[in-house]
């Protein structure tokens, strides 16, 4: 459905990057009521006072400011749909697209467009960055944004199941990177796989099986099984019991960089799979609980659907077995 006119009250979220291939015309439906859309420069370049533009989009007045050609749009029409924080659904779509492919995302901020001398309403400033992206000369087509389109509406659809719901909301708040710690995105991201296979008494040895029994049609460098049975103790465990790392931001560098790839790759696909789940398994499972829940989880068959099948692991070239 092509997104109506610009008018006043429609929101736009701005990017200092979303890699984009611009084979196909703007705009597309990315998730319900928005829509990525092409860069409002026209709107830009007529803030008044024109900080406001700067403000929205950092660094949009500097010579040589390479704009982000395109944007998310939530049209003023469906706002009301969307509810009261726009950003959620704007968001929602930003994390469609991560579990679809983990590409570079950086979010600038936002802005409803208002009317006449007082273009640019109600700025937002985000800055926020996804922290993995294992391959960044590759860009999304519109094949790939008609599927992240898919698991939005998917997301939506199971926002009720509980299970479901922390597992997403925990790992959308880690691969749109709302958290500048590598620490607590590690946890959180392990704290996601943990609400969806509810691990119990050997936490370890009962996560890592669950997870590699489902993952077992996708291609992992090495032992899926045993790679994440050392982390949990090696790396979640000593974490959450005080070994600690001041630094703010180190998802580039070593060997923790690599855990972190690897587990939230794990988590993606993971989650991919249960959104790719009927809903009468996925009820099952998020109303369940003791006995029932862990034979629900020891029984599940290896992960497929519409979201799972022709996906894969995306990790670096150089990442060994463990």
């Amino acid at each position: 459905m092509p997104a109506p006119p610009r008018q006043p009250g429609d929101t736009f979220l701005l990017f200092h990057e979303l890699p984009y291939d611009f084979r196909e015309e703007l705009p597309l439906a990315l998730g319900p009521h928005v829509f990525l859309d092409n860069t409002p420069n026209d709107i830009l370049s007529l803030a008044d006072p024109q900080a406001l533009a700067d403000y929205v989009l950092p660094g949009y007045h500097l010579p040589g400011h390479g704009l982000v050609q395109c944007c998310l749009l939530c049209p003023e029409g469906q706002s009301q749909h969307a509810g009261p924080d726009v950003s959620a659904v704007f968001f929602e779509s930003i994390t469609a697209l991560r579990l679809h492919a983990p590409l570079p995302i950086e979010v600038a901020g936002q802005f409803k467009l208002g009317s006449n001398d007082d273009l640019i309403q109600e700025p937002t400033l985000y800055q926020v960055f996804s922290p993995w992206q294992p391959d960044a000369n590759k860009r999304y087509t519109s094949a790939d944004i008609a599927k992240a389109n898919d698991i939005a509406a998917r997301l939506r659809q199971v926002s009720d199941r509980r299970r479901m719901k922390s597992a997403i909301v925990l790992f959308a708040q880690v691969t749109c990177g709302h958290s500048k710690s590598l620490q607590m995105a590690y946890l959180a991201i392990f704290a996601a796989l943990e609400a969806l296979f509810a691990p119990h008494g050997h936490y370890a040895q009962t996560l890592a099986r669950r997870v590699s029994s489902y993952l077992n049609g996708l291609l992992y460098p090495g032992s899926l099984n045993n790679w994440l049975k050392q982390e949990y103790v090696k790396g979640r465990s000593s974490l959450s019991h005080g070994l600690q790392d001041m630094a703010p931001r180190s998802t580039t560098q070593g060997n923790r960089a690599e855990a972190f790839g690897r587990l939230h790759e794990i988590t993606r696909l993971s989650i991919l799979g249960f959104l790719s789940l009927d809903d009468t398994k996925l009820t099952e499972l998020s109303n369940s609980t003791g006995t029932a829940l862990r034979n629900l989880l020891d029984d599940l068959e290896p992960a497929s659907g519409p979201f799972i099948d022709g996906q894969r692991f995306w990790l670096p070239v150089s990442a060994g077995d463990s």
